[in-house]
């Protein structure tokens, strides 16, 4: 399928989303986030891909939210532009997806960055450099990033990026965990599909159910609810055909097969 707003390509086992309005820094239309949605699912139901990669055309990675959304909902009235469902949809989707790295080889400003962070890593150029704009344009923060940032990065740190609207460099990102990694640019796209190729490379089921266990777990205050969750799913694991083939690899002294003919175990 061709998109207005995006470009793909698949490179062995990963799937590479570029936002691609880089004239303008690739701003988040209405019209961007469908289409960038829409691939995901599209990925999650291929067999043949095991991990997506987001990453920016150009200079930029996403400067924010389109600002025309922004006027037209002074000029209109609040109630004629209502949240997007789309922006939980998202939060949904990126929890329960194959694995998603965000490559972020730019600019990341207010949406720009807030969407990344219920993604599975982010890693950055040296030219990246991130804001949480929001009060710095009389808004406030959105998109669950007032649950993702401070498990982040901390509660203080998350108070001073946000209260200040200030910009971040790549290595000041690194330092407070907001970023796994940071490469030169030339290096930047490369580097984050080959770690999606060592994700996609592991068998689908277990990697969405490692997901969901860390996400229902990690607030979670009753360690023996996460022994629980755990337990029940480590025994669903091992009556997969993916652990059978482990152990089948493990006696023949090779590399397990997860993928065979391009179907997930």
């Amino acid at each position: 399928m061709s998109y207005e707003n995006i470009l793909t390509e698949v490179r062995g086992r990963v799937g590479i989303i570029m936002l691609n309005q880089p004239e303008k820094l690739n701003p988040m239309s209405n019209e961007m986030q469908r289409e960038k949605i829409d691939q995901v699912r599209k990925w999650n139901d291929d067999p043949t891909v095991g991990a997506i990669v987001i990453t920016g055309a150009g200079r930029g990675f996403c400067s924010g939210a389109d600002i025309a959304k922004f006027e037209a909902a002074v000029e209109h009235g609040l109630d004629s532009m209502p949240l997007l469902s789309a922006d939980v949809e998202w939060l949904n989707l990126a929890r329960d997806s194959k694995p998603i790295i965000c490559a972020v080889n730019g600019l990341a400003v207010g949406l720009g960055v807030t969407f990344t962070l219920p993604c599975d890593v982010r890693v950055a150029s040296t030219d990246a450099r991130f804001s949480f704009r929001f009060a710095g344009i009389g808004l406030t923060p959105e998109y669950g990033s007032t649950h993702f940032l401070p498990h982040l990065v901390g509660l203080g740190k998350t108070l001073e990026l946000m209260l200040s609207a200030r910009f971040v460099e790549a290595q000041e990102a690194l330092d407070m965990g907001l970023v796994n990694q940071v490469f030169p640019p030339e290096e930047l796209l490369d580097r984050a599909v080959k770690l999606a190729e060592e994700m996609a490379q592991n068998p689908d089921w277990q990697l969405r159910k490692i997901k969901r266990l860390i996400h229902e777990n990690y607030l979670e205050r009753d360690l023996s609810l996460v022994i629980r969750h755990e337990r029940e799913t480590f025994r669903e694991a091992q009556d997969t055909e993916a652990h059978k083939e482990a152990l089948l690899a493990f006696r023949e002294r090779r590399k397990p097969n997860f993928h065979p003919e391009g179907d997930s175990i």
